[in-house]
């Protein structure tokens, strides 16, 4: 039986972060990040550690149902003798804000790195919103 490649169980593992959004399970996507993950949002509100990130993604469940979001590799790049691997693609979400449904999307660029067991773990997340439609607040100025 042929192992799957890196970018096979890189693919595999957002399929499975995406099925956790999709099915609200916030421990799910927290065992998909490394303990020191690092988030960048589209709004550009930063967040660190995995433990952080489940809260977060639990509260926003709770708070409102109707968030999803899904994210679409175009591109998985693995350095194997390293363990790091960069996934760049697009990403789309709904959420209700002010009653209204809100629609957004953009890009993404994330980065992996393999435990010393073999498993890929979302080490960080950058997203960039380019469309957003709906009461959207931009990010706070720098």
């Amino acid at each position: 039986m042929t192992q799957p490649t890196s970018t096979e169980m890189i693919h595999s593992a957002r399929e499975r972060f995406n099925s956790a959004i999709a099915t609200k399970n916030a421990d799910i996507i927290k065992t998909l990040l490394a303990p020191n993950y690092h988030l960048i949002t589209g709004r550009s509100a930063q967040f660190h550690g995995a433990e952080e990130e489940g809260i977060r993604w639990s509260e926003l469940f709770h708070a409102d149902p109707t968030a999803v979001y899904r994210r679409t590799p175009r591109e998985v790049t693995a350095n194997e003798s390293w363990g790091i691997a960069q996934e760049i693609g697009s990403w789309q979400g709904s959420y209700t804000a002010e009653g209204i449904l809100v629609h957004a999307s953009g890009v993404y660029a994330a980065k992996w790195q393999r435990t010393k067991n073999g498993v890929w773990m979302l080490q960080a997340e950058v997203f960039t919103t380019l469309v957003c439609e709906g009461p959207c607040d931009p990010p706070d100025p720098i």
